[in-house]
């Protein structure tokens, strides 16, 4: 993994919300899309297929590094309605009982 250093810059709030927007766009963070531009403008966008592909592997890379935690999402199927059927009588039932206790 290359170093990365710390920078802070002042930008018109404009240039940072179509910064941000585009970002967005491409489902990386503000600080990828910027690096993956200035490197594409320090490179004259050339058309250095080497150089194309580092930029792309970055925006790949951050896009999946996107949680930074590691973690997968687990998803599960959703209730069947008897399920929910019963989840209400249990959730019903609880209710009764502790109005009954007051």
């Amino acid at each position: 993994m290359s170093e990365t250093a710390n920078l802070t810059i002042k930008l018109p709030l404009e240039l940072k919300e179509r910064i941000r927007t585009l970002a967005a766009n491409n489902s990386i963070s503000m600080s990828a899309e910027i690096s993956a531009r200035l490197a594409q403008s320090l490179d004259g966008e050339s058309d250095d297929s080497e150089e194309t592909t580092k930029v792309q592997q970055h925006k790949e890379h951050a896009a999946a590094d996107v949680d930074n935690q590691h973690t997968q999402e687990i998803t599960e199927e959703p209730f069947t309605s008897s399920e929910v059927k019963k989840l209400r009588a249990l959730l019903n039932a609880s209710g009764k009982k502790k109005t009954k206790k007051k």
